[in-house]
């Protein structure tokens, strides 16, 4: 008992003092959790001399969606800050660490586990609406859930095939099977082009969405098959840096693919971490930037959100959602965002949209996650917004990030369609590795501009 008796308190100190290192120790390492949280979750608050262009003294309407007000000015766009980014509107998604611990602590009378446990789970994919589960438009598609694969497409009528899958949480494989586009304007056509052009967005197919390999969300079904039958990748579109979004062991696995790596189109900053990667096929944009690769023109749009992988970088990369216009769809790829105006200034641009992939899951106390996630009711607003195209859910049923059960991203699409007499085939969920083909022989879409 010497040992123990050793480290009790001095004669005439208090009690409490002796647990004084423990509650250091113990203070410290709470705070650095909460700030690697804090990199994956938060909220929004104003930033300190919004709508005013960066280092300058004039007020300049911050107006929601706005399109780079000071660029006519001659300076930065008012999203850039010197010390990162904003919103389109000028907020940031900032949650004090009062928030953040208020969160944690009312989660302890949450049986978080029950939420997703796998007999949930099944039961949820097992009752999904029969309208989400027919094949979206004629001919022969593959059946749906069956993990078909874009090596499958076949070409209609001499035009463009595209077949779309969600590969779980916000990965999408958009696949066109057709005449074979060059990848660059003036470079011929590659082998890879000739017998189908894919773009994959925000991939992820990790056992955690988490820094480390032995903590964080785990994924709550198996990577489904027909990850291993893509085929080659063309583009690869990444909209922020979170966990749940850019994972560093996909990236550099599809670097590696068979036939070089995929063209990697990434928020502007973000190209700096992909090289550190080993990852040089990358290129950088801002809001309303873009890039023609395969026949294709890739948009980068903004988003309402932020980024962090770490404790000080949050908000130096940029975030947004991405536009796909090819001969043969125009697509909306939201990305990870809350409810904003941004999305009536994309619709003003860019539409009508085929189909759009926007997120409706991690939505969880809203207290904490409005700002920076939609629940279904927005998603459908969004919907909305920019033309009401076909679209998919992303953003859920993978990694469990927020205190919602399982089936609820299912259950409010569904009760927020009906409300809004919207169609149930019109915005659908899919299984993991689910894959439709769309109805288009290069009809529904204008060109690419």
């Amino acid at each position: 008992m010497t040992g123990i008796a050793s480290v009790g308190p001095a004669p005439g100190v208090a009690g409490w003092e002796r647990w004084q290192p423990v509650r250091l120790v113990a203070t410290a390492g709470l705070a650095l959790l909460a700030a690697l949280l804090g990199a994956l979750l938060g909220s929004c608050t104003p930033v300190q001399g919004e709508g005013r262009a960066a280092g300058g003294s004039n007020p300049i309407p911050a107006a929601p969606g706005a399109l780079h007000p000071a660029a006519a000015q001659g300076g930065q766009p008012l999203h850039h800050r010197p010390d990162g980014f904003v919103n389109s509107d000028g907020s940031r998604v900032n949650k004090p660490l009062s928030e953040l611990l208020t969160w944690w602590w009312q989660r302890r009378a949450i049986d978080l586990d029950a939420l997703v446990d796998p007999q949930r789970i099944e039961a949820a994919w097992a009752f999904m609406p029969e309208e989400w589960r027919t094949p979206q438009g004629g001919g022969e598609g593959p059946a749906p859930g069956d993990g078909s694969a874009a090596g499958a497409l076949p070409t209609v009528g001499g035009a463009t095939a595209v077949e779309v899958s969600w590969l779980g949480h916000a990965s999408v494989l958009l696949a066109f099977r057709g005449s074979g586009a060059p990848a660059e304007p003036g470079a011929p056509s590659t082998p890879s082009a000739a017998v189908g052009f894919r773009v994959l967005c925000d991939p992820h197919f990790s056992e955690r969405a988490s820094p480390v390999a032995w903590a964080g969300p785990r994924r709550l079904h198996p990577v489904p098959d027909a990850v291993g039958r893509m085929g080659r990748i063309d583009v690869v579109l990444i909209s922020h840096n979170h966990y749940d979004h850019l994972d560093a062991t996909t990236v550099r696995n599809l670097a590696r693919q068979e036939g070089g790596s995929p063209r990697f189109l990434v928020p502007l900053g973000l190209d700096r971490w992909f090289r550190e990667q080993g990852i040089t096929n990358v290129q950088a944009l801002d809001w309303w930037d873009s890039v023609e690769l395969g026949g294709a023109r890739f948009h980068f749009v903004p988003a309402h959100h932020w980024s962090g992988r770490g404790v000080l970088d949050r908000n130096r990369t940029l975030w947004g959602g991405w536009v796909v216009l090819h001969p043969a769809l125009r697509f909306y790829f939201a990305g990870d965002t809350g409810w904003s105006q941004d999305f009536e200034a994309i619709a003003r641009r860019f539409a009508p949209f085929d189909l759009a992939a926007l997120p409706v899951g991690a939505y969880e106390p809203r207290w904490f996650m409005a700002a920076q996630h939609t629940n279904p009711l927005e998603a459908v607003r969004i919907h909305k917004a920019i033309g009401s195209p076909l679209s998919l859910g992303i953003h859920w049923g993978t990694f469990q990030l927020t205190d919602e059960p399982y089936e609820a991203p299912i259950e409010d699409l569904k009760a927020a369609l009906r409300a809004e007499g919207i169609p149930l085939q019109r915005f659908r969920l899919f299984l993991p590795g689910q894959s439709m083909r769309l109805p288009t022989t290069g009809a529904l879409a204008g060109p690419a501009d």
